[in-house]
């Protein structure tokens, strides 16, 4: 068969397609190489907590080494959807909560993990467009670590039942308190602690903030958490991310069509591709504010952050592509003794993946975390009872 001059066919297409990945791999790998290694950067207030930290946390003080052939920010945020584990078997429970609405906890478990009864717990808060999972990997890795785990979906995500004409807005930890409640009920004598990935991160953080130290929670942990989440960050954040988020929110919207259809303009909700006009249709108007801006400013999760009282640690990456560097508030780690903030150069958006195989760095440094503060304040406790 000949082909004109000039004329690019399909298979040719495809080989240089294949090349130019495997000339890109093979850059990124030389640049892997030839960079020095780094430690991540800390930001924190002296105090002994901290101190404490830093001296037992081992994945504070070794350099984070992204994966050779996915050191970009972008194949780092989308690498995790590739590296799924299996292992993890998940026990659905459904809670009705005060308003009738209802939450769907998945309990997580390994076959050769059990969890004892006075297990300590890890809450795990997907971000607002994921379910369980997205965060396999990190129930996966804390059930081996002796975790207890529970995954908490927002009412009508996860694929659970939506009782209600509304969902729950990001800022408002209504929802998140009773589950907690019902937690803490339910095992009263264990530890109880959370981590929030990505946009689940405004949740937690609304939580700590409004229920400083009644939260029943003994410790916290962020991986690339959002923080002012207001009308300048959205318009900030870029187009093909707020496609793949609005996505991800329409397909959830869509399960949920004939409860919301009342109370939701879903015809505008579904032909807008911006995440501001989405937020105004969805939640403004559902829940009665006046005004995307007052909504914002209500549900903004650092809104009480003063009032934060258990430690908490955040990871965040300087290339991440959807929570840049100029949005993290450095000075509040600067100004806080209870919070911890471990920024590294690479990692992209809840990605951290080390290793020719990939392994999460940021789920390692997180369950790792949360172990040392649950130490922490044991050994304190054996020291103020001795004292006594």
């Amino acid at each position: 068969m000949l082909v004109a001059p000039g004329i690019c066919t399909f298979g040719t297409m495809f080989e240089i397609i294949v090349i130019g990945c495997i000339l890109y791999i093979v850059y990124n790998i030389f640049r892997s190489v030839l960079e020095k290694d780094s430690v991540p950067e800390l930001f924190c207030k002296e105090s002994q907590l901290n101190a404490y930290l830093i001296n037992q946390c081992t994945n504070l003080k070794r350099p984070f080494r992204p994966t050779a052939w996915a050191c970009n920010a972008h194949i780092q945020t989308f690498l995790g959807l590739f590296i799924q584990r299996n292992n993890v078997i998940y026990e659905r429970e459904y809670l009705q909560l005060l308003d009738k609405g209802i939450v769907a906890l998945d309990w997580c478990r390994l076959r050769d993990y059990p969890p004892k009864r006075t297990s300590s717990i890890v809450i795990v808060l997907p971000g607002q467009a994921d379910d369980r999972k997205s965060v396999r990997i990190l129930c996966s890795e804390a059930c081996k670590r002796g975790f207890r785990v529970v995954v908490i979906n927002s009412r009508g995500h996860g694929n659970s039942y939506l009782a209600t004409s509304r969902f729950q807005s990001f800022g408002d930890p209504t929802d998140l308190r009773q589950c907690v409640m019902y937690i803490n009920r339910k095992f009263p004598k264990a530890n109880i602690t959370a981590v929030g990935v990505g946009s689940g991160s405004a949740l937690l953080f609304s939580y700590l903030g409004e229920f400083g130290s009644s939260t029943r929670l003994k410790a916290a942990a962020f991986i690339s958490p959002l923080y002012e989440i207001d009308q300048e960050y959205l318009e900030s954040v870029l187009k093909f991310y707020q496609c793949v988020i609005l996505c991800a929110l329409k397909l959830t919207l869509s399960c949920h069509a004939k409860a919301l259809s009342k109370s939701v303009d879903l015809q505008s909700a579904f032909t807008s591709w911006n995440l501001l006009q989405y937020i105004e249709k969805v939640y403004c108007d559902p829940l009665g504010y006046s005004s995307v801006e007052d909504f914002l400013e209500k549900n903004n999760p650092l809104r009480d952050v003063d009032d934060i009282a258990i430690p908490l640690m955040c990871i965040n990456s300087q290339d991440d592509p959807v929570c840049p560097q100029d949005h993290i508030p450095f000075d509040i780690f600067n100004y806080y003794p209870n919070m911890l903030l471990v920024s590294t150069k690479n990692g992209g958006h809840c990605g951290f993946w080390e290793g020719v195989v990939p392994r999460s760095w940021s789920v390692d440094l997180a369950l790792e975390y949360l172990s040392t503060v649950i130490d922490f304040t044991l050994n304190n406790n054996r020291e103020t009872e001795g004292v006594k």
